[in-house]
């Protein structure tokens, strides 16, 4: 009985951050303007405004794009949930705990919270800096007769 007990201590104080929070975090993305593509690394999270789930265990680098537009990176930034630091190293002073809610919330991430949204504002980039689209040509500058024809937009009423 009493090492049901003990067991039943160490297995409900194991990881208390991560099994209370989790190793992910929901973060809304925000853009000015919106509908701008949003990538975690080389993954697609989504067009603004989005939410996604982020993992916890590091600060997280953002890029937004959208066509017209200067790319814009962002980071997520993470901040220490003390409280459970001051827990899980509580728990270490009690033997049967061997220190294991302090190394899953470690290892998980399971102490930080981050940032709850990501706001980024777009700068428009100057025309003569826009993309050219494979495949298309520039229009034609217009072409006008010799002057003293009828054609010449200056003979025109």
């Amino acid at each position: 009985m009493r090492m049901m007990l003990v067991v039943g201590l160490a297995v409900s104080t194991t990881g208390c951050a991560w099994m209370f929070k989790g190793s992910k975090q929901e973060v809304e993305f925000i853009s000015v303007p919106g509908e701008a593509d949003v990538r975690l690394d080389a993954r697609y999270l989504g067009a603004t405004p989005t939410k996604a789930e982020i993992d916890r265990n590091a600060s997280q680098n953002i890029l937004v794009t959208k066509e017209g537009y200067a790319d814009q990176h962002a980071r997520v930034q993470r901040h220490p949930d003390t409280a459970w630091w001051f827990w899980d190293i509580g728990t270490c002073v009690v033997p049967v705990t061997l220190c294991i809610p302090l190394l899953v919330d470690a290892i998980s991430g399971a102490w930080f919270s981050l940032d709850d949204d990501v706001r980024v504002k777009l700068d428009a980039l100057p025309q003569s800096k826009l993309p050219v689209q494979v495949g298309t040509r520039p229009a034609p500058a217009p072409s006008y007769a010799s002057p003293g024809t009828e054609d010449h937009p200056a003979n025109a009423e």
